[in-house]
């Protein structure tokens, strides 16, 4: 074949292939939802002559073309994976999309402590403290994020989580019990493809917290009842698993039964009002993020009473979602305990609470108060936290 051939028959492919990846993107129905990447995707922008003749920026029809074009492209999700595995596979990076897997699990890469950020939660933290929580016994634990027990082993740079921790420890001691978890866990405590950790591995975290606040521990408060695994799901991909984009092992989602876990009543108040919810939602279990089967997912303002406690004590929980799946076991020892997510409080009629109203809405005197938040939220919580 001549050079001259070789060539149409290149130029010919390549306008195929350009001419059927544009006819695609026009005939197939634009996506609303990025699985992957738990985000919206761009529509198709609203053509106008002054946006078209705009100067170049984020409002100009070009750029949010370019943006639309690059969230709609077809077949975008295999060229993903197709990426990812050629540069880990073949380019060997260590790194995709600042995700990095080691051992099965897949972890996300934080280099930094994030000044802003801590200075950030422990404004929010000590506010809530100095206004509210005078008459109450306040406690603090921080979940260390997964990077903190496979760093050192892959090879890879995180910043320094005692360091981080024992920033917050150090800045909250004279006002509350700081509860140190990181002996208590593991790697295998969570999920390969997701940040959260499990739950049916959470006794021995449990067991600490219990014995801190309430001077009985987990099979003190149960009467050594054993409660029991259930399965929800032995195919779960966590929120990491397609931002990698490579082929990883799946993970198992158990959930705990039996004994008081049973009979816990749930309310949710983000409408204004409580409506009674499930401590475990099995349609949010076989949705997008099964994880958001553990009280439904990310709620503002929760209440659940166990009718089965033997001592009439309350606890109020200031978490994010690691807390949803923990906080019915730590239900044992409570006969209520009330959670409050700052990052969703302005949801619904919720939206009208801030730190500095959440007094009118949460009752703190005689109960126990637990600051129970992840290191990641910690690191990256400005404008998570509302002012």
């Amino acid at each position: 074949m001549s050079d001259k051939v070789r060539n149409i028959v290149n130029i010919v492919v390549a306008a195929l292939i350009i001419f059927g990846l544009s006819l695609f993107s026009l005939i197939d129905e634009d996506k609303d939802w990025s699985y992957s990447e738990r985000r919206d995707l761009a529509k198709f922008p609203e053509v106008s002559l002054s946006g078209i003749f705009a100067p170049t920026g984020k409002t100009s029809v070009m750029n949010e073309f370019e943006t639309y074009f690059q969230d709609q492209f077809p077949m975008r999700e295999s060229f993903r994976q197709i990426n990812s595995v050629g540069s880990t596979y073949l380019l060997g990076k260590k790194e995709n999309n600042n995700l990095c897997l080691t051992d099965d699990y897949i972890t996300k890469l934080e280099y930094n402590i994030n000044e802003d950020s801590v200075e950030w939660s422990l404004n929010r933290i000590n506010y809530i403290t100095d206004n509210y929580l005078a008459d109450s016994s306040v406690y603090f634990a921080i979940i260390p994020d997964k990077n903190y027990y496979l760093s050192g082993k892959a090879g890879y740079i995180t910043y320094d989580y005692d360091e981080f921790i024992d920033r917050f420890r150090d800045s909250t001691k004279d006002k509350m019990t700081f509860v140190d978890l990181r002996d208590q866990l593991g790697i295998k405590n969570y999920y390969y493809t997701d940040t959260h950790w499990k739950q049916e591995t959470l006794l021995g975290v449990t067991d600490l917290l219990l014995y801190t606040m309430t001077g009985k521990g987990f099979a003190e408060n149960t009467d050594n009842t054993i409660l029991c695994e259930t399965l929800l799901t032995d195919s779960f991909e966590g929120v990491y698993y397609s931002q990698l984009a490579l082929p990883v092992k799946k993970d198992s989602i158990m959930y705990m039964t039996g004994h008081y876990v049973d009979d816990l009543k749930a309310y949710c108040y983000d409408s204004g009002t409580p409506d009674r919810i499930d401590v475990y939602d099995k349609v949010k279990g076989s949705g997008e993020d099964p994880y958001q089967m553990f009280l439904t997912g990310s709620r503002a303002l929760i209440t659940i009473e166990n009718p089965n406690a033997t001592e009439d004590r309350e606890l109020v929980v200031f978490r994010d979602s690691f807390g949803s799946s923990l906080v019915p076991l730590l239900c044992s020892a409570y006969s209520k305990i009330t959670l409050v997510d700052l990052r969703y409080i302005q949801s619904g009629l919720i939206r009208y609470i801030s730190p500095a109203m959440i007094g009118r809405f949460v009752d703190f005197e005689g109960r126990d108060v637990l600051f129970l938040y992840s290191s990641q939220i910690l690191n990256n919580s400005v404008g998570q936290f509302n002012n």
